[in-house]
């Protein structure tokens, strides 16, 4: 951590960002990241998680509740002010591509929607038919996700200057950034 705090020493810009590989289990079963951000704390370095989620993943409603899991899981661990992103939402587009119509299926998977995983034993899936031994294991997921409502998203659309400044603003409320400076 001296190498570390000799490199922040004189460090004046806004922001730093650490971009970590998406392998989650890096992050929540070891403790370097949860140090990291205890150190950083303790030099006066105000913290805020970012939480990245591929839009892709709205096409397949497990993939895209494991993500939401994780989410809730990095949020649990970390224990730092947090913001969760969909992002690639330019990507995204308005006709019944992978069963994502419009902007009301979007909002679904944006302030996740526990119905989306929901059915019944047996019933198929968009893409293949569901074990029905994993229907329990679905409706306890489900249960958690309404029992904790932890978890949203901000859409993240590059090629918009709107969605990046709703998103930066969201990240500077949370940090509380700019509030220590005097009114101009």
């Amino acid at each position: 951590m001296d190498w570390l705090d000799e490199e922040l020493g004189d460090y004046d810009s806004d922001y730093i960002i650490i971009d970590c590989p998406g392998q989650i289990e890096l992050y929540t079963h070891h403790p370097l990241l949860p140090t990291l951000m205890s150190h950083l704390s303790r030099l006066g370095i105000r913290l805020c998680g970012v939480y990245l989620l591929d839009s892709q993943f709205m096409e397949d409603r497990y993939k895209y509740f494991s993500g939401v899991m994780s989410a809730m899981s990095a949020m649990v661990n970390f224990s730092v002010p947090w913001i969760n992103i969909m992002s690639k939402m330019d990507l995204i587009s308005g006709d019944a591509r992978n069963g994502v119509k419009g902007r009301r299926d979007v909002a679904r998977f944006l302030d996740p929607d526990p119905l989306l995983m929901q059915s019944a034993p047996g019933q198929p899936s968009s893409t293949e038919e569901q074990n029905p031994r994993f229907h329990h294991l679905n409706e306890a997921i489900v249960q958690l996700i309404e029992d904790h409502p932890l978890v949203s998203f901000l859409p993240l659309n590059l090629s918009s200057t709107r969605s990046l400044e709703a998103v930066l603003s969201h990240i500077d409320y949370t940090m509380q950034y700019g509030e220590d400076e005097e009114p101009p």
